[in-house]
């Protein structure tokens, strides 16, 4: 009898654990970012610098992009306004015109429909002399 105490109560152990470690189900959109950081490098005064961010919807609803911004008018951005289906990608495209000359230090910010409906991607690099 006691085997079988030891045993049930070893067994309802497992069994909470392996429950614990399961991802939960994700009931909405939600983004997943190529990145979350973008690195223009070094860009000369007068240059302009474009790169773009992939998002996915790893959720199972439509992903609707409220707005995403920038942080200064250095940077302009570019965004998917329709939805975005499940296990589908978008592209935002980030512009940034160098005016002077020092570190690129900025956030761009996204809001969304998602899980997750604020997301903050940083931008970096250095400006310098032409």
């Amino acid at each position: 009898m006691k085997k079988i105490i030891v045993l049930l109560i070893f067994t309802t152990f497992s069994l909470i654990t392996f429950a614990q470690n399961q991802a939960p189900a994700t009931n909405g959109a939600e983004i997943k970012l190529d990145k979350t950081t973008i690195d223009f490098g070094n860009v000369k005064v007068g240059e302009v610098k474009v790169v773009n961010c992939t998002i996915t919807n790893v959720g199972n609803k439509p992903l609707i992009l409220d707005e995403v911004k920038s942080s200064c008018d250095c940077t302009t951005l570019d965004y998917p306004k329709a939805p975005i289906m499940p296990g589908k990608t978008g592209v935002i495209k980030v512009t940034y015109t160098a005016k002077e000359v020092g570190q690129i230090s900025k956030w761009i910010t996204i809001l969304s429909n998602g899980v997750s409906s604020r997301i903050i991607v940083k931008t970096k690099g250095n400006v310098v002399a032409e």
